[in-house]
């Protein structure tokens, strides 16, 4: 028997991990379980933040609030954090912190030299994360409707 509980789902507000968003949420359902999401801002000193850090939290604060609320995901979302960093670590550190059953999250497949340079957040956390991670891609066979 599966027992899914703690589904941690990665949020960047881009149209993939809206996608992985609702595979998380369908699993929840079937599973009884939670979902917790992470968004990451980059801590990176070549980005202007035009309205610095913390201004930047607040406003990913409220599009995660607004995000729950539009996937009717209210008492299914757990919690939600917003971290500072880099993204694989964060993810990271966050499911260990709450013990994942499951990531879910999205592959934005980097191809080529900014691959090479950059490398994937995904394949960060399927390499080094403390539970098994589910990839959801763009073009992909869905099984969720």
């Amino acid at each position: 028997m599966i027992t899914i509980k703690k589904i941690i789902c990665p949020i960047d507000f881009s149209e993939l991990s809206r996608k992985s968003l609702q595979y998380a949420n369908e699993f929840a359902r079937l599973s009884g379980g939670e979902v917790f999401l992470v968004g990451v801002i980059e801590n990176d000193p070549t980005i202007n933040y035009s309205h610095g850090l913390e201004t930047e939290r607040a406003e990913a604060e409220k599009k995660l609030a607004m995000l729950i609320e539009e996937e009717q995901m209210a008492g299914i979302v757990s919690d939600y954090v917003i971290y500072e960093g880099f993204a694989e670590e964060c993810i990271i550190d966050y499911a260990k912190r709450q013990e994942a059953d499951v990531i879910v999250m999205g592959s934005h497949g980097r191809r080529g030299l900014k691959r090479m340079i950059l490398g994937s957040v995904a394949e960060h956390v399927v390499r080094r994360a403390p539970c098994p991670v589910l990839i959801v891609k763009e073009n992909e066979h869905e099984f969720i409707k």
